[in-house]
């Protein structure tokens, strides 16, 4: 069976980085089969364009022509059209190849600017860009600034809310689908930048609004045609646009995270890092911990419904019922003897003496926290005996096992991600709880704060840091492969999936 046919219709980067270069990359890298219309030549490196010469319109037409009448197209990406007579030659050859209502997948990269700066479209062009060509788009992709200039939008985007606005007017100018990227406007969020990207459907009113950690890189040069690009490879392989949308921004976001240094200024992005060792940048002092962004990105909306739970937020305003906070402590206390045995296999399945202390560092910390629920439990009456005599719960059972599991079965990363979530996640909820300002009760009317400001404090805050930074130095010292990131990703979600129920465990018993 043949891969499915890809044609890019755009502009030669002599750097290789973006333009034809970037999209038969990008199609290489999702198994389909490329092929290219050259509207226009440049002489460009990372530092920016030195020099831009057009193709003729009829040579474009010709080009177009050859491809479509032999090999024929399943989709196609459109990017650099040069001038407003090379925009006229297109629609015509698409009016006479194809029809407005049944035609090949047509992606829009509205490409006007070079990420140097570099004007690649006249002023002139734009309003037949917008009147002959952006009907036929099945998705239209523009950035800020190209949404900025294509929608008349009056002022600057600095809202989710201007994103929705901005990108329904340019839903009014034809295309089925608007993409409005927002990678040039980061927004700032708890904990550091983010990046949003808005999909609208003019036709059916689907919005989805698609939130990932920004990225400090400055490897970026051709993330709009490389994005473009694999959004029409996911089309013709036969994804909807929602879905050909996400896996694309996944891709370029792993192409951006896992680039390498190439020339003196905007280095391009990794297009085949699927297949190449290394995966994720190396930590930097802006982004030290690139893995831990990935695992925690994978699974955003588990992972906020975990670190936001009820159990631990009536912890902290002393509301919870001492039920549900006895029926955890003693639960946890068996979950605990299981996790310290996993944190010094993890030491087992390593040679490295000062990874090997740190693990069992993180495995004196579990036993101090044990002693700390043995404290709690005779507090209210259930002694040493009483508490080794529980039987573990199902919920415990089902997380411990899982955990032992992969560690045992796997390699020591395996056995770094899988205790991951535990010692992050408590981490995370102590330190948002201690300095937290509302939803709290540090009085000695709450018997619970003191479980609180364990979690908060410095040994455990350490123990946190430690873990992280192992978890970091392993990838580091041992690139995974883009197939290794999400297996690793999928046991991280599978375990904050289970720390949840643990605690909706707890919930319940009340």
């Amino acid at each position: 069976m043949s891969p499915p046919r890809l044609l890019t219709i755009a502009g030669s980067d002599s750097g290789g980085g973006a333009g034809i270069q970037a999209d038969l990359k990008t199609f290489a890298a999702h198994e389909t089969y490329g092929m290219s219309v050259v509207t226009a030549i440049t002489a460009q490196n990372t530092l920016g364009v030195q020099g831009v010469e057009g193709i003729t319109p009829a040579m474009v037409s010709a080009q177009l022509d050859s491809v479509v009448s032999d090999i024929g197209v399943d989709a196609i990406k459109l990017g650099m059209l040069f001038s407003e007579p090379t925009i006229h030659t297109i629609a015509t050859s698409f009016t006479s190849l194809f029809s407005l209502e049944a035609h090949p997948p047509i992606v829009l990269d509205p490409v006007c600017v070079s990420t140097s700066g570099h004007s690649l479209l006249p002023a002139s062009a734009v309003a037949s860009l917008i009147s002959e060509l952006i009907p036929w788009a099945t998705v239209l992709t523009p950035n800020i600034p190209e949404g900025i200039l294509l929608s008349g939008w009056e002022g600057e985007i600095t809202s989710v809310e201007d994103m929705r606005a901005c990108a329904r007017k340019l839903g009014q100018l034809g295309a089925k689908w608007v993409y409005l990227k927002g990678g040039h406007v980061p927004f700032e969020k708890a904990g550091g930048k983010i990046v949003l990207d808005l999909l609208w459907g003019l036709e059916n009113g689907v919005e989805v609004l698609e939130e990932r950690p920004w990225i400090d890189s400055r490897n970026t040069h051709g993330t709009g045609c490389s994005l473009s690009s694999a959004i029409a490879a996911n089309l013709a392989k036969g994804l909807s646009v929602p879905d050909a949308v996400k896996r694309a921004g996944d891709y370029v976001a792993g192409a951006i995270a896992s680039s390498y240094p190439v020339g003196a200024g905007s280095g391009p992005i990794n297009h085949f890092h699927g297949t190449m060792p290394r995966t994720l940048l190396l930590p930097t002092p802006t982004s030290p911990t690139p893995f831990t962004d990935v695992l925690l990105a994978y699974d955003a909306d588990a992972w906020s419904r975990y670190v936001n739970h009820p159990f631990p937020n009536g912890l902290a305003a002393g509301t919870l019922p001492l039920k549900c906070f006895l029926h955890f402590i003693q639960q946890d206390y068996h979950f605990l003897k299981q996790y310290g045995r996993t944190n010094a296999l993890a030491a087992y399945k390593t040679e490295d003496m000062v990874e090997m202390a740190a693990s069992m560092e993180i495995t004196n910390a579990v036993i101090k926290e044990t002693e700390m629920h043995v404290q709690y439990c005779e507090k209210y009456g259930i002694t040493r005996a009483a508490l080794l005599a529980v039987p573990e719960s199902v919920t415990c059972v089902a997380y411990t096992r899982y955990v032992l599991d992969v560690a045992a079965k796997g390699d020591l990363l395996d056995a770094r991600v899988v205790t991951y979530p535990c010692l992050l996640g408590y981490g995370q909820v102590g330190a948002r709880l201690v300095a937290a300002t509302e939803g709290v009760d540090r009085s000695e009317k709450n018997p619970y704060w003191g479980w609180i400001k364990e979690y908060g404090g410095d040994w455990y805050q350490g123990a946190v840091k430690t873990g992280m930074d192992l978890l970091e130095d392993t990838v580091v010292k041992s690139p995974i492969s883009q197939s290794r990131l999400s297996e690793l990703a999928l046991v991280f979600q599978k375990t904050t999936e289970l720390e949840i129920a643990f605690w909706d465990a707890a919930m319940e018993a009340a």
